[in-house]
């Protein structure tokens, strides 16, 4: 087998005529291999089918013309005419190699006896490289399931969002009503589903963040598969270049799969649990799937170490249902007794799960919210900061979650009193936001107002001033003139 000069994708064995025309082929292999390009894409650059680009690579003495493109597909510019020039010198020696002058010694025609020792290496390649590219096409298929499956979960939670919106509006109604009359069991049922909306609509919300992550995490996975793909078959291309015993005879085909395809006093409310439960479930299943799959392709897998079960394991259920109570609280305004009860639900997941575990760390970005909220802002600043250093260890530094922390820990600074630390923390967030959401993404335009904001109670109004007008014309373009953050911003920047 030939393996490419300095690693990369090997190629199969030369079949050539002579010495010369073994060199040709493989100057002309070294050219491809420095363009970077796949077979597929030089048999299109070219205008010579895959096959045929293969045998002349292969060693087949090739043709004029197709010496010309191929040099024209894969080198530069201002090298063009020389490797021409060279290539085509090599074809014509190839063409009249040199007489033997030693009497007696054989005259020796073809590839030679090495040959069949190179012929089996690249058969045994073609057979391991057949199995890795089965392997990424159904890694590929998973994937697209799992993408799939995020993309209408999307829907239905944007939906249920939307629905739950409207009940909430009218069990404020409802209960409003009633609270103008004597304590009843009408006013108990309608406040017992409305706190039981308000829980709905916080895991919707959540389950729709889980959903959003996992369509990024399964088109970033995608990309990487579909150029694995590429990469894989472009290798068994070179392996079975003008190879007429190759053990394979075509690449592999894989068949689709049936999609499995959810049933549930409060009517309503048993439906939208129902619902919850199948997207919490959803979201589970996509998230070990595209995390398999990320290990997988992250070759050497890193080994992951579970932790020890304690000897007596909280219910996950249980910690839930304590967590929807300290959101309930929260939400009910009282920030202090909810930022209480998620401290002391951060060991307990811990334990139950780890400290590392998505639910552990979504309490504690809770905690620290409601520690904020209930008038201490250095210290939920302290908690953001310990949090953002797990998260960027855990989930990377372009995670939405990890993002979205850096902007509570940032606002919580200003909040603390230092509004020029503040304004330092919220340039880098911008840029980052910018990089990964886009620079008219809603919550890159909401960082550069806190910015703008802190910059001007840092004492710097000028810089604030030009930040204001650099901004306005975003939120009128995205949001549009009537929208209260518009307005907001509009008034703040005549108030500068």
């Amino acid at each position: 087998m030939t393996p490419k000069v300095g690693g990369g994708r090997p190629w199969g064995p030369i079949r050539a005529e002579n010495p010369t025309a073994r060199k040709l082929a493989e100057t002309l292999r070294r050219h491809v291999d420095d363009s970077g390009k796949t077979l597929a894409v030089l048999s299109s650059e070219t205008n010579m089918s895959k096959a045929q680009t293969g045998v002349y690579l292969a060693g087949k003495l090739p043709t004029q013309a197709f010496i010309a493109a191929l040099i024209r597909a894969t080198v530069r510019p201002e090298l063009r005419e020389r490797r021409q020039e060279e290539a085509l010198a090599l074809r014509e020696q190839a063409m009249r190699p040199a007489p033997r002058t030693t009497t007696g010694a054989p005259v020796v025609a073809g590839p030679g006896a090495g040959y069949a020792v190179e012929l089996a290496a690249a058969q045994a390649r073609q057979i391991e490289t057949y199995d890795r590219l089965t392997r990424a096409m159904e890694q590929r298929a998973e994937v697209e399931r799992a993408k799939n499956n995020s993309d209408k979960l999307v829907m239905v939670l944007l939906n249920m969002i939307h629905q739950l919106d409207r009940r909430v509006a009218g069990l404020v109604e409802e209960r409003d009503q009633l609270l103008t009359r004597p304590r009843s069991e009408a006013l108990e049922d309608a406040e017992r589903k409305l706190a039981r909306a308000e829980e709905q609509e916080q895991r919707a919300r959540a389950e729709l963040r889980r959903a959003e992550e996992k369509q990024r995490q399964a088109e970033e996975l995608e990309a990487r598969v579909t150029d694995q793909l590429r990469r894989l078959t472009d290798e068994l291309d070179r392996l079975r270049a003008d190879d007429t015993t190759s053990p394979l005879e075509e690449l592999p085909v894989l068949t689709d799969e049936p999609e499995a395809g959810p049933v549930s006093v409060d009517a309503v409310g048993d439906d939208i649990d129902a619902v919850l439960a199948r997207a919490t479930a959803v979201n589970d299943e996509d998230n070990t799937t595209l995390n398999r799959l990320t290990s997988e392709l992250d070759e050497p897998t890193a080994v992951v170490v579970q932790d020890n079960p304690p000897d007596n394991p909280v219910s996950p259920a249980s910690l839930n249902s304590r967590h929807g109570h300290a959101v309930r609280v929260a939400a009910a305004g009282n920030p202090g007794r909810a930022a209480s009860l998620f401290n002391d639900l951060i060991p307990a997941f811990a334990r139950a799960l780890g400290a590392d575990h998505p639910h552990t760390l979504h309490t504690r970005h809770n905690h620290a919210v409601s520690v904020g909220k209930a008038g201490n802002p250095g210290l939920a600043a302290s908690l953001f900061s310990d949090l953002i250093s797990d998260l960027t260890r855990t989930i990377g530094a372009d995670h939405p979650d990890t993002l979205d922390t850096r902007d509570s820990h940032a606002r919580n600074v200003g909040k603390a009193g230092d509004p020029e630390q503040a304004a330092e923390l919220f340039d880098g967030l911008i840029a980052d936001l910018t990089r990964t959401l886009g620079p008219d993404h809603i919550r890159t335009l909401r960082a550069r107002n806190e910015n703008a904001e802190n910059v001007e109670r840092a004492g710097h109004h000028e810089r604030a001033s030009a930040l204001f007008k650099e901004l306005l014309p975003h939120y009128l373009s995205v949001l549009g003139p009537q929208h209260p953050e518009t307005a907001r911003m509009r008034a703040y920047h005549g108030n500068l």
